[in-house]
C-alpha cells in the first residue's frame, strides 16, 4: 500500500473513531461494514402484523421515561418492533421512544445485532414520518438521529456513508424548525461538520461547525449541550482555556431535559473540564 493511501485510510478511521459523540452516547466497537440498504429489516416490517398503538399511549410512556417502571415498559414495547399504521404522530414519537432507549437505556445484555435492528427499526420509522407529513420537522430530525446511531454502532464505512443523508436530513429539519428539540437541527449539523472528514473524503468543516454551534446557542441558550458542543470544538482545536469557559458556562445553565439525560450530560460535562485542566 502506497504511503499516502495509508495515511488517508488511517486519518478517516481516526476521525470517524470521533463521531461517536453525535448523540452523547458511548463510544462504539467497530463491526463489518454491509450495505444498509440490503437489509432484511425492512422486509420484516412489513410482514407482521400491525399493531394497535394510541398515541395517548406513546405520550405516556414519553412522559414516564424517568422512572424504572417507564424505562421497562419503553424497553418491552419496542421490544417486538411493532408494526404502526400509517399515522405520522405514531410514527415519529415511536422513532423518538427508540433513540432514548438505544442511546440511554437499553439493557446490558442486549447484542450488538439486537440494538442494531433496533435502531434500523427507528430510522426506517422516521423515513416514515417524513413522507407522511414532510412539512414537519420531526421526521427528518428522528431519521436523522436514528440513521446517524446507526451507522456509529454498524461501523465506519456505514457512519461515512450515512453522513451525507443525515445531515440532508438535518439542512431540511432546520428549514422547517431549528429550535426543534432545544436547537437540535443546528447542534448536530455542528457535530456532523466537526467530525466528518473534510477535504476529498467528506463535508466537514470546523469552521461551519462552529457558526452552527453559536447558532445554536444564540438561538437555545439554556440548553447546555450547545455550549458544551462548542466547547468541545475549542478543546479539539487546542484552544484550552476557551473550552474551559464554554465548559463551566455550560455547567451553570438549567436542567431541561429528563433527569437521566441530564445525569449523562453533566457527566461529560465534568470529564471534558478534568481532561482540559490536565492539559
Amino acid at each position: 500500500m502506497k504511503a499516502s493511501s495509508f495515511l488517508k485510510r488511517n486519518f478517516c478511521l481516526s476521525t470517524f473513531a470521533l463521531i461517536a459523540n453525535f448523540i452523547l452516547i458511548p463510544n462504539s466497537s467497530f463491526a463489518s461494514d454491509t450495505d444498509t440498504m440490503n437489509s432484511p429489516q425492512t422486509v420484516a416490517l412489513t410482514a407482521k402484523e400491525e399493531t394497535k398503538v394510541e398515541e395517548a399511549f406513546l405520550d405516556k410512556l414519553w412522559e414516564n421515561r424517568q422512572s424504572s417502571t417507564g424505562k421497562s415498559e419503553i424497553v418491552n414495547f419496542l421490544k417486538n418492533q411493532p408494526v404502526l399504521p400509517e399515522n405520522f404522530n405514531i410514527n415519529w414519537k415511536v422513532a423518538r421512544l427508540v433513540y432514548f432507549n438505544a442511546n440511554f437505556i437499553l439493557p446490558e445484555q442486549t447484542t450488538k445485532d439486537e440494538k442494531l435492528s433496533l435502531l434500523q427499526y427507528g430510522y426506517n420509522l422516521g423515513i416514515k414520518a417524513k413522507e407522511l407529513n414532510p412539512s414537519r420537522v420531526e421526521g427528518f430530525y428522528w431519521y436523522a438521529i436514528n440513521l446517524g446511531s446507526y451507522g456509529l454502532e454498524k461501523g465506519i464505512f456505514t457512519a461515512l456513508k450515512n453522513a451525507k443523508p443525515g445531515r440532508d436530513a438535518l439542512l431540511e429539519a432546520a428549514k422547517i424548525d431549528a429550535k426543534y428539540h432545544w436547537c437540535g437541527p443546528l447542534r448536530i449539523l455542528g457535530r456532523y461538520y466537526q467530525e466528518v472528514p473534510g477535504g476529498l473524503i467528506s463535508f466537514g468543516d470546523k469552521k461551519i461547525a462552529n457558526e452552527y454551534f453559536l447558532k445554536a446557542i444564540e438561538t437555545c441558550p439554556n440548553f447546555r449541550v450547545n455550549t458544551m458542543y462548542l466547547g468541545i470544538l475549542k478543546k479539539k482545536q487546542g484552544l484550552n482555556s476557551e473550552a474551559l469557559d464554554f465548559f463551566k458556562k455550560a455547567q451553570s445553565l438549567p436542567n431541561l431535559d429528563g433527569k437521566i439525560e441530564e445525569s449523562r450530560y453533566s457527566k461529560e460535562l465534568a470529564e471534558n473540564i478534568k481532561t482540559v485542566q490536565n492539559m
